[in-house]
């Protein structure tokens, strides 16, 4: 803060996070970070015990889901609900190296087949998989085939057509 004496200015010592001009810290900070801290671990302790009752939390979205469903979350390291997939996955997956990605895919392709109605799609006569009504899609290794396109007698493989991969789609 400034002051004008005479023709200049001089600068007072600003009071800054409830200390006094002596240094010493405000009490009422210090009653204000103590209870900041107890809510804090109060809160921890809270999600520890919700845990224990089988609720669990999504990394994203952060709201809570009952283990008992086993279609609420995607586990892979960390949780991830359903409603945070389509944005969650395409961020994840150029993160991850290829068997990284291509192990997790597999996985999920296998959750979202068992939980969410989820189809393999194959190209109709245009070539492009009629997808228009997806509620979400990801394109996997062919489990299979392990994404060569060959089944043991050297056949292309009926499930992904010879592509190696496969595009599963969530109807809406």
């Amino acid at each position: 803060m400034a002051r004008k004496v005479g023709k200049e200015y001089q600068m007072q010592p600003e009071l800054r996070n409830g200390s006094s001009e002596s240094g010493t810290p405000d009490p009422a900070e210090d009653s204000l970070f103590a209870t900041l801290a107890r809510v804090e671990h109060d809160l921890n302790d809270l999600i520890d015990a919700l845990a224990l009752l089988g609720v669990k939390r999504c990394s994203q979205c952060r709201k809570f889901f009952r283990c008992a469903d086993p279609g609420a979350l995607f586990d892979c390291g960390q949780l991830v609900c359903y409603g945070c997939l389509p944005d969650w996955w395409p961020s994840m997956s150029m993160r991850l190296g290829i068997a990284d990605r291509e192990r997790i895919e597999g996985k999920l392709a296998s959750w979202l087949r068992k939980h969410h109605r989820a189809e393999v799609v194959k190209a109709n006569s245009g070539g492009v998989p009629d997808s228009a009504n997806a509620e979400f899609q990801i394109v996997a290794k062919c489990v299979e085939c392990a994404g060569s396109g060959k089944l043991m007698e050297g056949e292309r493989c009926r499930f992904c057509s010879g592509l190696g991969t496969v595009r599963i789609v969530v109807p809406k």
